[in-house]
C-alpha cells in the first residue's frame, strides 16, 4: 500500500494488544459456532433423536457462540479505526445501495438516503465501517413504533457531516455518555442482540479524523427518536478539490 494512502495514526499498545488478541480468537470463536451446528446434522443424519434439553442446550450454544463471534468481530474493528486506511473516490449513490444490501431492513421499516455530492474523497474502510454502524445501531434499538429511518452524507470544502435520524426510542439525556463507551449496551441481550460496539465505534472514528459525535433527540415534541451527526475534520477527505484532482489523476493513470 502506498504510504500517502495510508491514515498514520500511531496504535495504541491497547489497540495493538486487542488486535492481536481478536485475531488469534477468531477462528476458534468460528468453530463454537459452527460445531453445534455440525453435531446436529450428524444426528439428523444417524436418525438419532435427541431430547428437548438436548436440543436447546445446542440451540444456546449456538446463539452465544453467534454472540461471541459478533463480540470478536466488533472489537477487531474497533482496534483498526484510523490504521492502514485507503484514501479512496467513493461514487455515494452506489455506496449507499451498498449499505441497504448489507444491513438487512425488518419488515415495515423504510430507510431512507440523501447525499449532496455523487463523488466523495473518504479513508476506507473507515468511512464505511461508520455508515454501517450507525444503520445497524438503529436497527437493533428500534421498537414496535420505529417506521423511519434516514442516513445523510453532507460534504462541504471543510469537513464532513454524518448523520443518522430514526424514530425509535431514543436515549434518555443522562444514558447518552454511557452510550458511546466500548462494551457498553443500555438494555439486556435477552432484549436487543447488540455488542456495546456501534456507537464507541462510530466515536472513535471521529476522534481519529479530529471531528466530533453528538447524540440527539430526533423528535423533541414526542421525545423520541435518535439523532447521531458525526463530524470529520480532514483535510484530504469531502467533495472540493482533493476528489478533482484524484479523479483526474484516475483518468490518467
Amino acid at each position: 500500500m502506498d504510504d500517502a494512502t495510508v491514515i498514520h495514526t500511531r496504535a495504541s499498545a491497547a489497540d495493538q494488544l486487542l488486535y492481536k488478541i481478536t485475531h488469534d480468537l477468531s477462528e476458534t470463536v468460528r468453530a463454537l459456532v459452527e460445531l453445534p451446528k455440525w453435531i446436529s446434522e450428524d444426528l439428523v443424519d444417524a436418525n438419532t433423536v435427541v431430547s428437548a434439553d438436548v436440543q436447546e442446550n445446542l440451540d444456546a450454544l449456538i446463539v452465544n457462540g453467534t454472540r461471541l463471534e459478533s463480540l470478536i468481530n466488533g472489537l477487531r474493528m474497533y482496534s483498526r479505526v484510523g490504521l492502514q486506511q485507503r484514501l479512496s473516490v467513493l461514487n455515494l449513490r452506489a455506496k449507499m445501495l451498498e449499505f441497504r444490501q448489507e444491513i438487512a431492513l425488518p419488515a415495515g421499516i423504510e430507510l431512507q438516503t440523501y447525499h449532496n455530492t455523487d463523488l466523495i474523497q473518504v479513508f476506507e474502510p473507515d468511512f464505511s465501517n461508520l455508515c454501517l454502524a450507525l444503520l445497524g445501531n438503529a436497527v437493533k434499538h428500534r421498537d414496535g413504533q420505529t417506521s423511519h429511518l434516514e442516513l445523510s452524507v453532507v460534504s462541504t470544502e471543510r469537513w464532513l457531516d454524518i448523520e443518522m435520524t430514526d424514530d425509535g426510542p431514543g436515549i434518555r439525556e443522562e444514558l447518552r455518555g454511557k452510550a458511546t463507551q466500548v462494551l457498553t449496551t443500555l438494555r439486556s441481550k435477552d432484549e436487543v442482540e447488540g455488542s456495546g460496539i456501534g456507537l464507541a465505534l462510530a466515536q472513535k472514528v471521529a476522534e481519529s479524523y479530529r471531528g466530533s459525535l453528538r447524540l440527539e433527540t430526533a423528535c423533541p415534541d414526542t421525545g423520541r427518536g435518535l439523532r447521531v451527526r458525526v463530524r470529520l475534520n480532514d483535510p484530504e477527505i469531502g467533495s472540493g478539490q482533493n476528489v478533482k484532482e484524484s479523479v483526474s489523476r484516475l483518468i490518467n493513470s
